[in-house]
């Protein structure tokens, strides 16, 4: 039960402090974008850009939903590992922040390329190659000049307020 917790108090803390810079980056800080019309840039990972920003609120609930369900499943990932590797409990912060650039790559290079919010649809199977090349060619996220910071703040995001709350939550266990 131990475990549990520690995989769902990882996943709650990481994905909300995911979610509020999320909110706080790409709202007042850049592209003004409401709350409503981030969560449902998550959900264009399932269905599309264009399905999500017409399903209003319920592609943005849609969004909150995946949104939790994937930091918790890095949580489960973190802390399982932990569970067979002491090292990670040891030195938390470290591995926590190693974890972090692990999904920071993970996250940008393979999932989001692979989504629907690249094309409308996931990558087949004849696409998942060239959608890797083409991923692993370039620099993502972008740089941007509304928000110049996006590539070292996307970094932050997942070193700091993703990977070392999970291990912190991994941990404590």
């Amino acid at each position: 039960m131990r475990i549990l917790g520690a995989i769902l108090l990882g996943g709650l803390i990481a994905g909300a402090l995911d979610i509020v810079y999320a909110f706080v980056i790409y709202g007042p800080l850049s592209y003004q974008m409401t709350p409503q019309e981030v969560l449902q840039s998550v959900a264009a990972g399932w269905i599309g850009r264009d399905a999500s920003r017409a399903g209003g609120w319920n592609s943005a609930m849609l969004g909150l939903g995946s949104h939790f369900l994937i930091a918790t499943l890095m949580a489960a990932a973190y802390v399982l590992a932990a569970q067979r590797f002491a090292v990670l409990n040891q030195k938390w912060v470290l591995w926590g922040f190693i974890y972090g650039l692990i999904l920071y790559v993970a996250m940008n290079y393979v999932v989001a390329p692979l989504s629907a919010a690249a094309t409308g649809q996931f990558a087949g199977l004849s696409e998942i190659a060239p959608r890797l090349r083409d991923s692993f060619s370039d620099v993502r996220p972008r740089w941007d000049p509304h928000y110049p910071w996006m590539i070292p703040g996307t970094l932050f995001t997942h070193t700091v307020l993703v990977g070392i709350p999970i291990a912190w939550a991994a941990q404590r266990r």
